[in-house]
């Protein structure tokens, strides 16, 4: 799956886990994405039968959500990252291109001190940035990408250009909260990948600075005699500076088949303040021993460490992880559209459960039956209306639970009838009831005595449905706790 692709389902994956009243998709929209894209799958279907499914039912949700909503919908298409880092990458080559070339520019009477040449200094830099890679590759793998530039011009490249305006505190935009899930998680998957890409840009670009620099020297040379010399303030004669030399330029006087001008040579090209006479010797072979160094121990490693590092971005391009964003929600959807999860029909009774509740039932539910679930939420029965339960549609192929509050006081005119009347109208036995507790921890949260309140009152629902089979699932809004027997 190509990252467009994957940036479109994750955009679905955002707006369902966020669209809390289904005002954005509806259930009818996601059957029929489904429909468009192929379910049902068969229960077997490779991971790229899957991919495809995934990108098939997300490109028609997508569809629908732009045709609703098109002043909204502009962060929807297609992602401005490859457009930003291509601007990115322009604007410091010619950077780099510009301050290379001018970097010739040594100083009066067109004198070059073989010991503050530009091209030392790119060496000196270059070893050091060698040393850091190094380093970075030894360190943990969430430090590896640590860094100023490399976080910064991901941020910069992965940024929306325009958040969805927001009418006012009242009303946000419905893809509001969607866009911001999906930006940070985006941004998280895609960081790798990004980091990859951008240390290989900055590797090369490392590599124009150091070509521009030789071609800028090699250019002026054509027009201008430059005199090499050489003065320091530390290093007082040419014995001390030779070892230097030989660290700094042994393997390009090698390759070009010279050697290293002696003690004498050297000293004639010691340039001293005062001494007008000595103007050193022409820099010809100083340049070329230093363009074969740069060659050496820059543009060399440079191509190699931006050819390896774009290879990992490419590699990381082909294979995103998106799945590891949220694997419940995958493996939900995938169960659904397989026909693997476990349809179930919830009805509450005299409360209607908010989408922490709704979320929090569906997860207690898979955990107990140990598989994924579909659940249909039926609309809620209010207290002293039991005899609506006959109106409901309830479906013979899906089980039946009862969603109750636990903070009510269990009745055998209510609870208990409603049970039995809703195991009579279905074919197979009513397995679970649900007791959300978040109404009962609100209330006696911060008694003393809290502990055994509950105790006893999980007792008194037991106590009532000890003549039945049914298991008890209980939720509440901190966590999801395990199911009790009763």
């Amino acid at each position: 799956m190509n990252p467009e692709e994957v940036r479109k389902v994750m955009i679905v994956q955002a707006v369902e886990q966020t669209d809390e009243k289904g005002r954005l998709i509806s259930n009818a929209d996601r059957t029929a994405a489904a429909s468009v894209a192929g379910a049902p799958l068969l229960k077997n279907s490779s991971f790229s039968e899957e991919h495809r499914f995934l990108a098939s039912r997300a490109e028609a949700i997508i569809t629908r959500l732009i045709s609703r909503y098109p002043d909204e919908s502009s962060w929807l298409l297609s992602s401005n990252s490859n457009y930003r880092l291509g601007i990115l990458s322009g604007v410091l080559f010619l950077i780099a291109l510009v301050a290379g070339f001018l970097s010739n520019e040594l100083g009066p009477d067109n004198r070059i001190n073989i010991l503050s040449f530009p091209l030392l200094g790119i060496l000196v830099w270059n070893l050091f940035i060698y040393v850091k890679e190094v380093i970075l590759f030894l360190r943990y793998r969430d430090n590896f990408f640590s860094g100023f530039w490399t976080e910064g011009f991901a941020r910069f490249v992965s940024a929306p250009q325009k958040e969805i305006p927001i009418s006012s505190a009242e009303d946000p935009s419905p893809l509001n909260a969607a866009q911001k899930l999906y930006a940070r998680r985006w941004y998280e998957l895609q960081f790798p990948m990004l980091a990859f890409r951008i240390k290989s840009m900055l590797h090369f670009v490392a590599l124009t600075l150091a070509a521009a620099a030789i071609g800028g020297m090699y250019v002026k040379g054509l027009a201008n005699e430059y005199r090499a010399i050489w003065e320091s303030t530390f290093i007082t004669d040419a014995e001390q500076l030779r070892p230097l030399l030989q660290y700094a330029l042994g393997s390009a006087i090698s390759i070009s088949g010279d050697e290293l001008p002696s003690v004498e040579e050297l000293n004639a090209m010691h340039w001293q303040s005062g001494d007008r006479e000595i103007s050193g010797e022409n820099a010809a072979r100083w340049i070329h021993w230093y363009a074969i160094s740069i060659s050496i121990f820059v543009l060399l490693p440079r191509t190699v460490l931006g050819l390896l590092w774009r290879f990992k971005s490419f590699r990381l391009r082909q294979a995103f992880p998106y799945r590891e964003t949220c694997p419940h929600y995958f493996d939900h959807l995938l169960s659904i559209s397989t026909g693997n999860a476990r349809e179930i029909q919830v009805i509450p009774y005299s409360f209607n459960p908010d989408n922490v509740t709704k979320q929090h039932t569906v997860a207690a539910l898979a955990t107990a039956l140990r598989c994924p679930v579909n659940v249909d939420w039926l609309e809620n029965i209010e207290f002293g209306n039991e005899e609506s339960l006959g109106k409901l549609l309830l479906n013979q192929q899906a089980k039946q639970t009862l969603l109750f509050s636990f903070a009510s006081t269990p009745e055998k005119e209510t609870h208990l009838a409603l049970f039995q009347a809703l195991s009579e109208n279905t074919l197979g036995t009513v397995d679970f009831i649900i007791l959300n507790s978040s109404s009962f921890d609100e209330k006696v949260g911060d008694f003393p005595n809290a502990e055994q309140l509950y105790s006893e009152r999980l007792s008194t629902w037991k106590t009532m449905f000890s003549e039945t089979n049914v298991e008890f699932l209980m939720t509440g809004s901190e966590e999801i706790p395990s199911s009790n027997k009763s």
